[in-house]
């Protein structure tokens, strides 16, 4: 038998449910990991897209597939992959806020330390599990609790597809911002909040180097928050210079935000499994995204 501890998060009262929120986020990684591996062409994968879009049509004022084609060799042989992308109106209009995720999963294990297990998909539990399940979280509070601003949440395809040095990552957002800047500006995202690998039992993350110079307002709203409800895996020291979802739009001039632990040990291995992982970490996260988000 296996229990689950919740609890209230400093600085909420009674405006958030932790107890809620906490079992609803992760009952969804729960139920990602029952799909096992969700790296593209995958039973996982078509099972998480369901998940999505179900939770897109009982949550989202508006769901959008973004499917896509990436050449995956010389010989022309194309990957088929689509972002998902569940919209909320908000109460006040305006540029709206993108939060994303990426839904796929490593489809090899390369940085595992048996060589036999290095051509086998992972289950990716938190790296590429967590965020997708915080974002699902966020749908269904954002049906019940709007904020001013529209919020679109956005599950990338295809982050964690190729391997290193290949060129085949961070697909599903360079599509989307390839689109995005055929775009009026007026258009374009207030501000882009990425959440990756926030399951780790020992959270711990540091401000990252792109996030702090093109976004370093919006950080430094996110470490306010993260202060005020007595979260410390938010660490106030730079560490890393790291290429997730975020640096896409980065490079367009958007104000771009990436939370994520990356001295996760568990990284690009087959140990990347739901026992890795804390509702804790993730509702941590969850509750300063929230709180965050009301207040911009």
């Amino acid at each position: 038998m296996v229990f689950v501890l919740f609890w209230v998060q400093p600085g909420f009262g009674n405006t958030l449910d932790s107890k809620k929120y906490s079992r609803i986020i992760w009952n969804y990684l729960e139920t990602l990991c029952a799909f096992g591996p969700r790296n593209p062409d995958s039973e996982g994968y078509r099972e998480t897209l369901d998940l999505i879009r179900k939770v897109g049509g009982k949550y989202a004022d508006q769901v959008v597939e973004h499917p896509f084609f990436v050449s995956t060799n010389s010989q022309g042989k194309r990957q088929a992959m689509v972002n998902l992308e569940l919209r909320f109106q908000g109460t006040q209009g305006g540029a709206p806020i993108l939060i994303g995720a990426h839904f796929d999963t490593r489809p090899f294990a390369d940085e595992d330390p048996d060589p036999a297990n290095r051509s086998k998909p992972i289950l990716g539990a938190n790296d590429g599990g967590s965020g997708t399940a915080v974002l699902l979280g966020l749908a269904q509070y954002l049906s019940q609790h709007p904020v001013a601003r529209p919020v679109h949440l956005v599950f990338f395809d295809g982050e964690d597809f190729g391997a290193k040095d290949s060129g085949l990552n961070l697909l599903g957002s360079t599509y989307y911002a390839q689109q995005l800047a055929k775009q009026e500006k007026a258009k374009w995202p207030h501000w882009v909040l990425v959440i990756d690998m926030v399951g780790d039992k020992d959270l711990q993350i540091f401000k990252e180097t792109h996030s702090l110079e093109g976004g370093a307002d919006f950080l430094d709203k996110i470490y306010r928050v993260a202060r005020d409800q007595g979260v410390s895996a938010l660490k106030e020291k730079t560490k890393y210079t790291i290429y997730d979802d975020h640096y896409p739009f980065h490079k367009m001039g958007i104000p771009s935000t990436v939370l994520i632990d990356f001295d996760y040990p568990h990284w690009h291995t087959l140990q990347d499994t739901l026992d890795k992982c804390s509702i804790e970490s993730m509702f941590s996260i969850f509750s300063v995204v929230v709180k965050t988000l009301e207040d911009i």
